[in-house]
């Protein structure tokens, strides 16, 4: 996969609408190529920026419209300013074509203000029960008998024992998210521990807010109750982090878990 090929597949990337084969090869060129990482970035803010603008505004749709089209205007002149060399055009057209396919999206969401997808609420009432108020669960912390349960799972990548910063694998067992099963392991490192859920990739779309980038892989962030919660997907894994600190702090445990989580 070229840069060519990257600047027409970002809009269905940053959408998760990618097959898997198509998002393990656009994942490795973003981990080989500085520039088309930097230029979905800027893509991905604007994808954020829109989702912004639907939280932000009561349900007026002609309100919303409108600034979303202003917000579009803005993004066209920066980009015409800025560069008019053939691969900025190219990526212009797939910022069109990210908001294009955001705006078929925009009529249903209006109907669900602060709307917050189903698996993450369950995954923060989860980490509220199981890991602050310690309700008794059975747990496994044997690393080979949460090997073992990820293997049972489907889940066919290799279970990180430790993470960056000192945080360590605790516990682990199964749970039900949304109706689905998901691994949920806790990292802790002596004085605050968080939860990270992991389950095999399948035709569920885990959609929040962008907020950046870990070892080529999109964050999303969004909350729930008193948590935090952040995302991000692998061509495998869908993996979602989970804590009662800040959205910052989510984010900061997204990223620790994606550079230790390999395809």
């Amino acid at each position: 996969m070229n840069c060519a090929d990257i600047c027409e597949l970002a809009p269905l990337y940053v959408a998760g609408d990618l097959d898997t084969r198509r998002a393990a090869e656009f994942d490795a060129h973003l981990k080989t190529c500085s520039s088309c990482i930097v230029e979905l970035e800027a893509q991905a803010r604007l994808d954020a920026r829109l989702r912004e603008v639907l939280l932000s505004e009561e349900v007026d749709v002609a309100r919303v419209n409108r600034r979303i089209r202003e917000m579009l205007a803005q993004q066209s002149l920066e980009a015409a300013v800025k560069s008019v060399e053939p691969r900025r055009g190219r990526w212009m057209t797939a910022a069109m074509g990210m908001a294009a396919a955001f705006m078929l999206f925009v009529a249903g969401y209006l109907l669900i203000p602060s709307h917050v997808s189903q698996v993450y609420a369950d995954a923060a009432e989860d980490h509220q029960s199981e890991v602050i108020d310690r309700s008794p669960r059975p747990w496994l912390s044997d690393p080979a008998q949460i090997e073992a349960l990820a293997e049972k799972q489907g889940i066919g990548v290799a279970i990180p024992g430790e993470l960056a910063s000192g945080y360590r694998l605790a516990r682990g067992k199964i749970c039900r998210l949304d109706d689905r099963v998901y691994l949920h392991l806790v990292y802790g490192d002596g004085t605050r521990e968080f939860s990270l859920f992991l389950r095999a990739r399948d035709t569920e779309h885990l959609d929040a807010r962008i907020r950046g980038f870990s070892n080529g892989r999109l964050l999303r962030e969004c909350a729930s109750g008193n948590e935090h919660l952040a995302s991000f997907t692998t061509p495998y894994l869908d993996a979602i982090v989970a804590t009662d600190d800040s959205a910052a702090a989510s984010l900061e445990d997204a990223k620790l878990a994606s550079d230790a989580v390999r395809d």
